[in-house]
């Protein structure tokens, strides 16, 4: 047999390879275990949530969250302890909508959130458009911010007729302030949707007790059953009507829709149910009662208590007449308090 000849040189080369990867694996080895023995000793960080204090939880019931419930209360400091504030810094504000509570922050803490994030990139001075405290009145911001590197513009619109509430002393002493918050709140999710989702400032809360109108009602003495008079009233709209008598009584219970026909000859009848859909355009309201009967106005004062009333899910009574534009409404009138 022949010989086989081997390149010692090789043979080393080879060893020498073998040797550097396994010091190097050691060495991941080792560094590994000493990060792991740094991140026992290195004590744990603080949490991110100031403390409170007994007597910091006795001045919050005392002051901000009085008629706080104990599960209001609990899930009030719950809220605070998740962004990371302090019940008392007034950042979070404690407040009840509908008697249940509902967080309302300030649009300072909107901007810290923003400002915490790395990424803000500045925030425009409001823009404003038509006249102040007027439907038309509008408010735009810009909100900037940094997105791989470059400068990005993030743009939102405050209407004066969607935010203005019904009780409007700051709204009208102050119209640009007020406006100027909820277009800044707006441009800020949208630049910040992950560090801001869920959270609203008091100016953009305040219009949600618009949502549910207030019809008053008067009693006018008449020999026979009971007659109201309804008087419907839009405090945002400005406007109220009186609706004719109907001589109708108030009925007992809940009803579907019925139609009663008014006195021979008088081309009039008389509608009774709920409101489930309602349309405003420039000319005219079409409205559709719970049973599917459609009716019209041109009166825009008619028009807008229709849409009250569609709101709010009260009974009403409906006087109408045919026109050429169909169902016409000559007077609404409410005729139970029940919400539906």
């Amino acid at each position: 047999m022949g010989r086989r000849f081997v390149d010692v040189r090789w043979i080393e080369k080879r060893m020498k390879r073998k040797d550097e990867r396994y010091n190097m694996a050691l060495a991941k080895l080792r560094k590994g275990a000493e990060m792991a023995d740094r991140l026992a000793l290195a004590p744990m960080p603080p949490s991110t949530a100031p403390t409170v204090t007994p007597e910091h939880l006795a001045l919050v019931k005392a002051t901000i969250a009085k008629d706080a419930t104990p599960a209001e209360l609990d899930l009030f400091l719950y809220d605070c302890a998740r962004q990371g504030v302090h019940p008392l810094d007034k950042l979070i504000h404690f407040t009840k909508r509908s008697n249940k509570y509902t967080p309302v922050t300030s649009i300072d803490f909107l901007r810290i959130r923003a400002a915490d994030s790395g990424e803000c990139a500045g925030i425009d001075e409001p823009v404003f458009a038509g006249t102040p405290k007027s439907p038309g009145f509008a408010a735009t911001v810009t909100v900037w911010r940094l997105v791989q590197g470059s400068r990005y513009a993030f743009t939102a619109t405050a209407r004066w007729a969607e935010y203005v509430p019904d009780q409007a002393f700051m709204w009208n002493k102050m119209p640009h302030t007020m406006l100027g918050k909820c277009a800044e709140a707006l441009a800020l999710r949208k630049g910040f949707p992950k560090q801001l989702a869920g959270l609203y400032v008091g100016e953009e809360m305040q219009q949600a007790e618009n949502a549910a109108p207030k019809f008053s009602k008067s009693l006018k003495p008449s020999p026979g059953p009971a007659v109201t008079d309804a008087v419907i009233a839009d405090p945002g709209l400005g406007v109220s009507a009186t609706p004719a008598n109907l001589n109708q009584q108030i009925p007992d219970a809940w009803k579907p829709f019925t139609q009663e026909p008014a006195p021979t000859g008088s081309g009039v009848a008389v509608l009774r149910g709920h409101i489930v859909s309602g349309k405003r355009n420039k000319t005219k309201t079409t409205a559709v009662l719970d049973s599917g009967e459609e009716v019209v106005t041109l009166d825009p004062d008619i028009g807008a208590h229709v849409i009250a009333a569609k709101a709010s899910g009260l009974l009403v009574e409906i006087r109408t007449k045919t026109t050429g534009v169909g169902t016409e409404i000559e007077a609404l009138e409410v005729v139970d308090d029940a919400p539906f």
